[in-house]
């Protein structure tokens, strides 16, 4: 899934998240030279390092993840992300626009998520990220700018309702279809009520993360996200 580099600038991102919440995120940088996120280069701000906050990524059957501790490897004062029993250092590279969730404890005031490196950059039209079929993928926006839901295409899938995106609203998940005939018009392809096909909106803000699901039998799917930003 990974995009085209074409910068040496580096970035610095911060997104609030309110306490007792989760927050789908993802990779929207790099580390300088390289081709993905370190986890170590996502930060929590405000938050209590006692283990209570976590960050979770999908492995392709479950989650993975490890928690905000203050003292991993049993080093003082040494905070970061740690395994939630043993505060051991855990480590993981995300892939360019790759997602993840960032869970708060209660309590939390003022909490912000950071992330920094080098920003992921590309000349074509579209940031392509290959997916399989019987299979979901959290992916984020990976623009610096707002992202209509119908910049987000498929290809390589029918368009027959059985793939759909999935976005959290804060307290539940809103979810399209992708199907052929929106609001009733032929080969109107895009994104559907799953029951009606009525035609579904939303706007993504810079570095909010979704769902793809996959339905069986596609041979090589494809999700494809307009660049709206072109050098």
């Amino acid at each position: 899934m990974a995009m085209a580099l074409d910068s040496n600038i580096v970035g610095y991102t911060t997104k609030g998240v309110a306490a007792s919440q989760k927050l789908m995120s993802g990779a929207q940088f790099v580390e300088v030279g390289e081709a993905g996120l370190d986890l170590a280069s996502i930060k929590l701000e405000n938050v209590s390092a006692a283990g209570g906050a976590f960050i979770q990524w999908w492995n392709g059957s479950s989650y993975d993840q490890a928690a905000w501790v203050e003292e991993v490897d049993d080093i003082a004062n040494n905070i970061g992300w740690g395994d939630a029993g043993t505060w051991e250092a855990v480590t993981y590279t995300f892939e360019p626009g790759e997602g993840f969730w960032i869970v708060m404890p209660p309590g939390a005031t003022g909490a912000k998520v950071t992330q920094s490196g080098e920003v992921a950059l590309s000349k074509a039209a579209t940031y392509d990220f290959p997916v399989t079929a019987s299979s979901k993928f959290m992916l984020i926006n990976p623009l610096p700018t707002e992202l209509n839901l119908s910049d987000v295409t498929l290809t390589g899938v029918s368009a027959s309702g059985g793939a759909s995106i999935q976005w959290w609203n804060g307290t539940s998940y809103e979810i399209a279809a992708w199907v052929d005939e929106v609001d009733d018009i032929s080969n109107n392809l895009g994104w559907g009520d799953a029951g009606t096909w009525a035609a579904v909106t939303h706007t993504f803000n810079p570095n909010e993360g979704f769902w793809i699901l996959m339905p069986p039998g596609a041979p090589a799917p494809q999700v494809k996200i307009a660049n709206k930003v072109l050098l």
